[in-house]
């Protein structure tokens, strides 16, 4: 496949099988995260989880045991839940002269989605698609990824250049079990107060099934400290399944202002809808190489869009991201040391 600027795809050959016999492998893989993942979602607290809860209780055979195919099957796409209430932020029509729209590409591989069940104990868990997306990042251990706080928590796994045509062992750059999770101590989940600010999280991921750690695989990207609100950026995700039938990832190259009130990004781009949060704003990109730099990720008030129900043309133009400064830097160290963030009060 061709990117509309040229570029060519470094996607292997995908084969097409059911997302039936996918399912079943996420599950045998002990895939849980435990959280509101769509772009925008209800108000929630969040416990920092230092730790994926019970990561040994859970078995390839127990997994197994439970995910039959008929539980598969009804498996759901969610959707934000959203109550319908406005802000009286302001945004734009339902149609305006010159909008970017995101466009679908075939991915890069730095980039992917995270799974989820949801329930505290697996085998009275709900089989959901992807809910969220997350991108690698250079650290010392060559094991991080960048995603939303809100995504944030319990077991997951993390799939690069994910690929629905594919079986979890197909996949074109393996899968990746979520061990440790880092978020700030402060942030409340899907919240609209100043703390939505800190909507970023990183997970410490195990070595795929060939036994190699995830930046020696696909590369990492660079995380460099956001020089101002008004910034050319490339926002990248996964819309779920429900608004992105073929299932491939969008990217939206805009012009950022600021969400007034906030420390955080603003960008106007149609076609960012639920399963995009976590995703990351590049402000640099290599094609070829598949990675960049970033300065911001899909996140923020009320979990990374207005407070708007799905219908109202907002709800998918309208993006947020933090602000990456000082307290986000503090936690990519005590993530890449494995140290538990604990911080004072923010604002």
């Amino acid at each position: 496949m061709i990117f509309h600027d040229g570029t060519e795809s470094r996607r292997a050959p995908r084969r097409r099988t059911s997302r039936t016999r996918l399912g079943l492998a996420l599950a045998a893989s002990g895939a849980l995260l435990l959280a509101g993942g769509t772009a925008h979602a209800a108000d929630g607290p969040i416990k920092p989880h230092h730790r994926a809860p019970g990561d040994g209780d859970w078995s390839d055979a127990d997994a197994l045991g439970f995910w039959t195919p008929g539980r598969i099957a009804t498996a759901t796409d969610p959707a934000r839940p959203g109550n319908g209430t406005t802000t009286g932020l302001p945004g734009p029509p339902a149609a305006v002269p010159g909008m970017p729209t995101a466009e679908h590409i075939p991915g890069l591989a730095s980039v992917g989605v995270l799974f989820t069940t949801t329930g505290p104990d697996p085998t009275n868990g709900e089989m959901r698609a992807h809910k969220c997306s997350a991108s690698v990042v250079e650290s010392g251990g060559r094991n991080l990824v960048l995603t939303a706080g809100h995504c944030a928590g319990g077991r997951a796994v993390f799939v690069p250049q994910y690929t629905s045509e594919a079986d979890l062992e197909d996949q074109p750059y393996e899968f990746y079990r979520v061990t440790d999770w880092y978020v700030d101590n402060k942030y409340v989940r899907n919240t609209k107060a100043a703390v939505s600010d800190l909507d970023y999280a990183f997970a410490r991921l195990a070595p795929g099934p060939g036994g190699r750690n995830i930046q020696d695989v696909v590369g990492a990207n660079k995380l460099v400290r956001t020089p101002g609100y008004a910034q050319d950026v490339t926002m990248m995700g996964y819309p779920r399944v429900g608004r992105n039938p073929e299932d491939l990832p969008v990217r939206c190259p805009a012009r950022s202002g600021r969400l007034s009130g906030y420390r955080q990004m603003r960008v106007v781009c149609a076609g960012m809808w639920g399963g995009v949060s976590g995703g990351p704003w590049f402000s640099d990109i290599d094609w070829d190489a598949g990675t960049g730099q970033i300065i911001g990720n899909v996140g923020g008030f009320h979990g990374g869009g207005p407070d708007v129900p799905e219908s109202d043309p907002r709800y998918n133009q309208i993006t947020y991201s933090p602000v990456y400064g000082d307290r986000f830097f503090r936690l990519y160290r005590d993530a890449q040391d494995n140290r538990r963030p604990h911080y004072g009060e923010y604002g």
